[in-house]
């Protein structure tokens, strides 16, 4: 996937982060899943959706100018504290969140979900090569539940939050909360994650593994089978 490519190229940075708006719907795969399983194929080759696939695993997800996705590339010390990386990572995302909506309980469910009592508005991948990370967030702000039913199937695997809970009772998005536009949280999101990120990760931190950094890049535009 293009912005895995962008991010890893950067690997000499110690913490890279891209923050974006998809300008069209695309689908996007998590590292195990098949296209024919996770997606409707037929429709989205009829209606020009592409389908890619990402380095880190979770779930199939559909972007779109309503979300805002952000990847993020560090080194950490440990190669098996994923489970530790996945909860610091996702609470500097609520952090940045709670520093606009305050009263919002924000909580992490399932494997790496971010969401509001059972409704998700998150969905968090990791990718790992030695001591390098990369972790990657879709942040529903409208969560476009027609292009949701439109091309993307249920989960053939699923949190056992969701308890087979169809996508329109599932997901939520942050318009529910704030009038922020996604301009707006990708400007909140520029500006603030970066420090909340280095204050959940504190002591986890590494500078850039000059070593290991043509290994990293090794992973750069290699093929992956959709199916």
């Amino acid at each position: 996937m293009w912005i895995d490519d962008q991010v890893l190229n950067e690997c000499e940075q110690d913490l890279c982060i891209k923050t974006w708006i998809p300008q069209k719907p695309v689908v996007v795969l998590g590292r195990s899943n098949k296209r024919g399983t996770e997606a409707d194929r037929e429709r989205c080759d009829r209606d020009g959706i592409e389908i890619l696939k990402r380095l880190g695993g979770g779930g199939t997800v559909i972007l779109h100018e309503q979300c805002l996705v952000v990847s993020c590339g560090l080194w950490v010390k440990d190669y098996y504290k994923n489970d530790l990386y996945f909860k610091n990572l996702n609470q500097a995302l609520i952090d940045v969140f709670q520093s606009q909506i305050p009263n919002a309980d924000f909580t992490q469910r399932g494997y790496s979900d971010v969401v509001l009592g059972s409704k998700k508005l998150v969905g968090t991948s990791l990718f790992r090569s030695r001591n390098y990370l990369l972790y990657q967030a879709s942040i529903l702000v409208d969560p476009r539940i027609d292009l949701m039913e439109t091309y993307l199937r249920h989960p053939s695997a699923e949190p056992d939050y969701r308890q087979g809970r169809s996508h329109r009772d599932f997901v939520m998005g942050l318009s529910e909360l704030s009038a922020h536009s996604p301009k707006d949280w990708l400007d909140v999101f520029s500006q603030d994650l970066k420090a909340a990120i280095e204050k959940t990760m504190e002591g986890e931190l590494l500078p850039s593994q000059t070593k290991q950094n043509e290994h990293v890049k090794s992973r750069m535009g290699e093929a992956r089978e959709l199916d």
